[in-house]
């Protein structure tokens, strides 16, 4: 008999790890029925997507309101999806808004949840205290969220953090250069500007304002602007055209390729400038949203309690990437800092000095068992 595993994703970073869990398990278990909520990736993995969770990404209560409607109805269809299927083992992925409520109540169903990658494992001070009594077992990428989960009561334990296999180049620098358009021998600089398109609507038009800017003192630079799959490139050149009539190249594609081959980076927070850290990209971590997000961060900042929000400075624990956030983020700030970071100055090598800690701290040197190693043990019981 078949067994089935489902796997449960709500943002572009969980879709990239879910997709990677489903091709080591299909590999192992070739006639393994996978199940999943999730996007492209996951998709193209040849998962079965109850829903599709692409435009569910969003920050704050005001963008998360946005998406309730169809984040509710996604919860109803996998719980009777579950009912209905009896799925062998549930693997959520990070999104605990919607993941542990599930976890919560499949495991109150009888249900063996594995949850991997937990929300805001990078967080020291706490970790998701609902997550001991909702899960068999928790996979996070951190050594110390391990460690309190277990204090807590969880059956936790650490796994190398998935990117540090997956984020890697697939073409040389000429090979990517003479796709773009763009000269090997000039500084490149990378603008990601996020995955959610609100995050996409306030950080392009800053982006094209300090590319200008930047030219005004460094001609030679290039820049190179992002754009996330789901996103329309027709929409995001308008938001760059409408305050810039300087060309830009837009990659479409991995931005594994574009990390790699940049001389720095201006990155949108989030798991990108986890990517570009791993890549050695030096940057600069941005955010920036709309004139609501802005009032509730200036409202809920003491209530965050985070001195940082990039996670190369999360996880290390201090200021390695400079960071602007909503009105610091502005074009002559993040100007004064990136020329620095082109210029092969301290500033360039301390980040990338920080870079080769922060490995270690994900996993690199340590003899760990691979996430889908722990799952596959469960699915041979």
């Amino acid at each position: 008999m078949s067994r089935s595993v489902l796997i449960l994703t709500g943002e572009a970073s969980g879709d990239l790890y879910g997709a990677d869990l489903a091709l080591a398990l299909r590999a192992r278990f070739p006639q393994l029925m996978l199940y999943g909520v999730g996007g492209k990736r996951m998709r193209d993995a040849q998962v079965n997507l109850l829903a599709d969770s692409r435009a569910w990404g969003a920050i704050g209560i005001v963008e998360s309101l946005k998406v309730a409607p169809r984040v509710y109805w996604a919860f109803r269809q996998v719980k009777r999806f579950i009912q209905h299927t009896q799925p062998d083992l549930i693997v959520p992925i990070d999104f605990g808004a919607f993941n542990v409520p599930l976890s919560c109540w499949a495991t109150a169903q009888g249900k063996c949840v594995v949850y991997y990658m937990p929300p805001s494992s990078w967080r020291r001070e706490t970790q998701g205290r609902d997550l001991p009594r909702c899960t068999a077992m928790v996979l996070t990428p951190f050594e110390w969220s391990a460690e309190r989960l277990r204090a807590m009561g969880a059956n936790a334990h650490w796994v190398p953090h998935p990117l540090l296999r997956l984020a890697r180049p697939t073409h040389t620098k000429e090979a990517f250069c003479e796709r773009l358009g763009l000269d090997p021998f000039r500084p490149i600089v990378a603008l990601l500007p996020g995955s959610r398109h609100h995050e996409v609507r306030a950080l392009v038009p800053l982006y094209a304002r300090v590319a200008e800017a930047v030219n005004a003192v460094l001609p030679e630079v290039q820049f190179v602007l992002s754009i996330a799959p789901h996103l329309d490139p027709d929409w995001v050149h308008a938001l760059w055209q409408e305050h810039s009539h300087q060309w830009v190249p837009t990659e479409t594609k991995s931005v594994w390729d574009l990390l790699a081959h940049a001389d720095a980076g201006v990155v949108c927070s989030g798991t990108a400038t986890l990517e570009a850290a791993l890549l050695n990209t030096p940057m600069l971590i941005v955010y920036r949203g709309s004139w609501l997000m802005n009032l509730e961060y200036r409202l809920r900042r003491r209530q965050l309690n985070l001195s940082w929000i990039g996670l190369p400075n999360l996880i290390l624990q201090r200021d390695v990437c400079p960071e602007f956030i909503q009105e610091a983020a502005t074009p002559a700030h993040i100007t004064h800092a990136l020329i620095p970071l082109l210029r092969d100055s301290e500033a360039r090598e301390v980040q990338l000095q920080a870079f080769r800690e922060l490995r270690c701290k994900l996993g690199e040197g340590h003899n760990l068992r691979e996430a889908h190693e722990w799952i596959a043990e469960l699915l041979s019981e």
